[in-house]
């Protein structure tokens, strides 16, 4: 079986559908006395993982929102200052071009259904928002000299995208602002999007991080 999700459909819809299923889990990380208001304001992509992290559908609500949402970029934004006829010209090409790529339509498995037909994995084997295929856990082995708390775990939600640069943290290549030491700037890497694992890195990694200057 399979949930079909239409990239044409209005991002409102969706985020009233949403909205509602993460209302009436019981796992929901909210005011309990005014979850309906609280689930009709403005929040952070930070403050809905908090919130819908232990939910049946975990951080399914943000993954939807960057699935139908369009982000600009340098790239492709029309309106940047600056611009010239021409680069406008060229800009809107840009985002034709990506619009073009981008997926029209979304199929996620139902839950207990699987798209694994080699073995079994419970709730759709990465194929849906469920928990279940979206939780993982990180586990980390080091030694007295890298600074990886013993024993330590982590209550605060995560992704996936802090991985990448909670490893440059811990091996001196990242900066407190998450971008990256000059050696790895000249390589091309930019400033990396997930949040660094702080339990982990710690507070002031960025102020060590001289190894990646070498």
């Amino acid at each position: 079986m399979l949930s079909v999700l239409d990239r044409n459909a209005k991002p409102a819809i969706n985020a009233v559908i949403g909205r509602r299923a993460a209302g009436e889990d019981a796992r929901l990380d909210g005011p309990l006395g005014g979850r309906v208001a609280w689930l009709s304001e403005w929040h952070t992509d930070l403050e809905w993982l908090r919130a819908l992290h232990k939910t049946q559908y975990s951080n399914g609500f943000t993954g939807l929102h960057e699935q139908f949402m369009q982000f600009p970029t340098a790239g492709t934004d029309v309106n940047a200052a600056g611009l010239s006829a021409d680069d406008r010209l060229l800009q809107r090409f840009r985002r034709r071009q990506r619009a073009l790529v981008e997926t029209d339509m979304l199929i996620v498995a139902n839950n207990h259904w699987n798209f694994d037909v080699r073995g079994f994995n419970p709730g759709g084997n990465h194929g849906s928002f469920f928990r279940i295929s979206t939780h993982w856990t990180l586990m980390l082995a080091g030694g007295e000299r890298t600074g990886i708390p013993r024993g330590l775990a982590v209550s605060e939600p995560y992704d996936s995208l802090s991985v990448t640069p909670t490893v440059l943290a811990l091996t001196g290549y990242l900066q407190s602002d998450n971008m990256p030491v000059e050696s790895l700037a000249r390589r091309g890497f930019l400033k990396f999007p997930g949040r660094v694992i702080a339990e982990i890195a710690g507070q002031n990694f960025g102020k060590a991080a001289t190894l990646g200057q070498r």
